[in-house]
């Protein structure tokens, strides 16, 4: 699933659109942070040691990092293991996640500039006629700069479309039939990957081909990032490409002790928010041709106007905790989060796929270029290293000890979750016989979950798409079965509903990854 865990970590909208007059002081904070020790040869050479201690304190099987300073690639090294036995290695390739937004917007901005669509003048739903939504004057509203920006006021369904084998398309018809708790626009981010996945085949459909033809001209072979691809079936392609880890706890990880995923056969019907896959010097690559402002080489192989487009604050992240050093307030542009850091300006995206997570950051004034790839997803390490890899390339005081921090926080990443289940109330039986649960129950945007009885008799099993459980009695009218599929934690829980004629008529269900239970209505049986 598209990084649920969305971290906005990144720049103040104040400070991106004022430009001109940061420059100057940016120069200047870079001249009074300056420390005498200040040697990013120094820093470099220590930091393979300094780097592989982050990692195995820190509990990741593999990693990658790549820095481009002032257009050249300073440092480019993996760390660890990309599976059971081999090295992760510099050309590794890994899933990039919720880093795939910005290759997504860019791509549009590709086509505004050839005169093809607008930002922020036409509804996306004239480009893409699939796209409606329960009320219809929020669909004639909602344009390329309101899916970009995550200022919709659609709520989140990425379970619905998780391990969905259903065409984007089709899925995409469904959303007529969701519910919106408002129709009010606000300036605050509302993540959705959902909507990006709208932007990318709307954008994909005027342009005449499928999403992935449209990454791969409009992108990959201007900018040549060979390693780059999309979907984990042409990822598992490559001959050096990373298997995804979890692990159960922050002492096994540690300790090296993880669960090994799976290749997903099933490629990701919400691509354009993140399905694409490459190594870290084509991520660092990437980074720097944003950062020059779509040129390469001295040549301009990318719309320096929609570039510049994609890096200004559209939205703001409702971020109550900010650390210190950074803006008071974190701004999104169109695949981006905006921030400063100790006086720099600062452009990142983080993502975080099952077994997967990663991190690109830029300081643009600073010519500094920052990139990470992982095969696991419970770490912090994307989210201090850039800063502590800026502090050491550019002198900055070091205010924070960022691999202690990192540390920490993995901690508390593990230690998060449980059960949000009612508390259990004893000798309470079911009202109904188990044979009377059985059946199919359907949701217009979540599916079929399919109830049968087991052949002996004495429990209940269920089917959503890929997902299948055993279910076991909670009490009443409602049960519980644990998930065990890589990437998912956390338990299903049903409550029958019965109707006034006492039959079964709907379940109440909480999946993983939904905070409100969604309620499937019983299919009835066709008479013979």
């Amino acid at each position: 699933m598209i990084n649920p865990l969305f971290n906005p970590l990144l720049l103040v909208s104040s400070v991106i659109l004022c430009h001109s007059t940061l420059i100057p002081s940016v120069a200047a904070q870079k001249k009074g942070n300056a420390t005498q020790e200040h040697d990013p040869k120094a820093f470099l050479a220590n930091l393979p040691n300094v780097l592989e201690k982050a990692r195995a304190d820190g509990g990741v099987k593999g990693m990658s990092i790549a820095v481009i300073h002032k257009g050249e690639l300073v440092f480019a090294q993996g760390f660890g293991k990309r599976n059971r036995n081999d090295p992760f290695t510099k050309e590794t390739v890994t899933h990039i996640a919720s880093v795939s937004k910005a290759f997504t917007a860019t791509a549009v901005g590709e086509l505004v500039a050839n005169g093809e669509v607008d930002w922020n003048e036409t509804p996306v739903s004239h480009y893409l006629l699939d796209f409606q939504l329960k009320d219809p004057a929020l669909t004639s509203q909602l344009t390329f700069a309101d899916l970009l920006s995550h200022r919709t006021p659609v709520p989140t369904i990425d379970s619905a479309w998780y391990r969905n084998s259903k065409p984007a398309r089709e899925l995409i018809k469904q959303l007529r039939y969701l519910d919106l708790p408002t129709t009010k626009m606000t300036p605050f981010v509302n993540y959705n990957n959902i909507m990006y996945a709208v932007a990318g085949e709307a954008a994909a459909n005027v342009a005449g081909m499928s999403y992935p033809e449209l990454i791969k001209s409009k992108i990959f072979k201007p900018l040549g990032l060979k390693s780059a691809g999309l979907s984990q079936p042409e990822m598992a392609k490559q001959s050096n490409y990373a298997l995804p880890y979890d692990a159960a706890s922050f002492g096994d990880a540690k300790n090296g002790i993880y669960e090994e995923g799976f290749i997903d056969p099933i490629p990701m019907p919400d691509a354009p928010a993140g399905d694409i896959f490459m190594n870290v010097m084509d991520l660092a690559k990437w980074g720097r041709v944003i950062l020059k402002e779509g040129e390469l080489d001295g040549k301009q192989v990318l719309n320096k106007k929609s570039i510049q487009e994609t890096l200004k604050a559209q939205s703001i992240v409702d971020d109550e905790e900010r650390r210190q050093g950074f803006a008071p307030t974190v701004g999104y542009g169109f695949g981006w989060l905006l921030d400063s850091y100790k006086g720099h300006t600062c452009f990142r995206h983080d993502g975080s796929n099952p077994g997967y997570q990663s991190i690109l950051a830029f300081f643009p004034y600073d010519d500094l270029v920052i990139a990470l790839l992982t095969n696991v997803d419970n770490t912090d390490l994307p989210n201090s290293l850039p800063y502590y890899i800026a502090d050491g390339m550019l002198g900055l005081p070091k205010s924070i000890d960022w691999l202690s921090v990192t540390i920490e926080k993995t901690k508390e990443l593990y230690a998060k979750g449980g059960d949000d289940l009612p508390d259990r109330i004893e000798n309470k039986p079911p009202s109904h016989k188990l044979v009377e649960y059985a059946g199919d129950y359907t949701h217009p945007i979540y599916g079929t979950i399919v109830v049968t009885l087991q052949k002996d008799g004495k429990a209940l099993h269920m089917k959503l798409r890929t997902l299948e459980i055993q279910l076991e009695h909670y009490h009443y009218e409602s049960f519980k079965g644990p998930v065990h599929e890589f990437g998912l934690k956390g338990n299903v829980f049903l409550t029958f509903v019965t109707s006034a004629k006492g039959d079964v008529e709907a379940v109440e269900a909480l999946l993983p990854d939904e905070s409100d239970p969604l309620t499937f209505g019983k299919v009835e049986e066709e008479e013979e």
